[in-house]
């Protein structure tokens, strides 16, 4: 249990050791919320990254040549394209 106050203008001071724990850096968000029974709880908010991977890809997953060859084949169709135009 740590012990802080508030400041004037509403701000608390999360205790270094606390911060610690919790794997709270600069910048994290947190949650903070109150049980029925009046305590209050903190918790870091997770970011959009922690979804990372959890949807699959829609296309295979390509090697940095397969890449290549795919950009400059959709260069070369769009030229051809334009020239179509002429």
């Amino acid at each position: 249990m740590f012990h802080t106050r508030f400041t004037s203008k509403g701000q608390v001071t999360v205790p270094q050791k606390f911060r610690r724990r919790m794997k709270l850096t600069g910048r994290r968000s947190v949650i903070v919320d109150q049980l029925p029974d009046g305590a209050v709880v903190i918790r870091p908010a997770k970011s959009i990254l922690y979804l990372a991977g959890s949807v699959p890809a829609r296309r295979p997953i390509l090697t940095v040549e397969e890449e290549r060859k795919a950009i400059h084949n959709a260069i070369a169709e769009r030229h051809k394209v334009k020239d179509a135009r002429k």
